[in-house]
């Protein structure tokens, strides 16, 4: 097949590649904020010396304000994937403190 004859290679154009950016942050702030913001509490409540009640109490207040940094970050990182790895491996980090700190009743 001669190249002329060939189809043109497309890529994606810049503003289709804004737009799978904010795709992907919005879902990195929406979903990875959600997961880091549970997990959160999980491993707040194991890991300070309260009554396990006044500890789930406090580390839910406390999880808003962690779901609303992960927001934060997902929109201030110059690339997608760094908010995302910025937002799974703090997840990462609470699941291996769920995972390994015995205790909590949350």
């Amino acid at each position: 097949m001669p190249a002329s004859a060939r189809p043109p290679v497309r890529r994606l154009s810049q503003d289709m590649h804004e737009r799978l950016g904010v795709a992907s942050r919005s879902l990195a702030a929406v979903f990875g904020g959600y997961l880091l913001a549970n997990l959160f509490v999980l491993a707040f409540v194991r890991l300070v010396p309260m009554a396990p009640r006044d500890a789930s109490q406090l580390a839910l207040m406390l999880s808003f304000v962690v779901f609303a940094l992960a927001a934060i970050v997902a929109f201030s990182t110059r690339q997608p994937g760094r908010a995302w790895a910025w937002i799974l491996g703090s997840s990462a980090v609470c699941a291996l403190i769920v995972w390994f700190v015995p205790g909590g009743a949350a």
